[in-house]
């Protein structure tokens, strides 16, 4: 990609390579998280550059694990259940604006 096709997309190089390396299952998961938050997962990732932000936080989370486990039964799970979640803020953010 050009710098100008970055500059389109309102993201850096960096961010494009970072997102290139990102492990396979990461978007996945932060999609999932985000319908338990009520979040469309088209909407979320149509704001590209604040998406590849939710992705670069849910890369380096620390509770990989219990992510999984805790989205192997998100049809029962609630935002309430995720306060493990580092992007839980800004998912709870987003939920609201998307509300007004």
């Amino acid at each position: 990609m050009t710098d100008r096709d970055l500059e389109d997309l309102g993201i850096t190089r960096w961010q494009m390579e970072q997102f290139a390396r990102m492990p396979e299952h990461v978007g996945d998961r932060l999609l999932q998280m985000a319908q338990v938050f009520g979040l469309d997962p088209a909407e979320v990732q149509h704001a590209y550059a604040d998406y590849l932000e939710l992705l670069e936080v849910c890369r380096h989370c620390g509770s990989t694990r219990l992510c999984q486990c805790r989205l192997a039964e998100a049809d029962r799970l609630a935002p309430a259940d995720c306060g493990f979640c580092p992007n839980a803020a800004t998912y709870e953010l987003m939920a609201r604006h998307t509300l007004h």
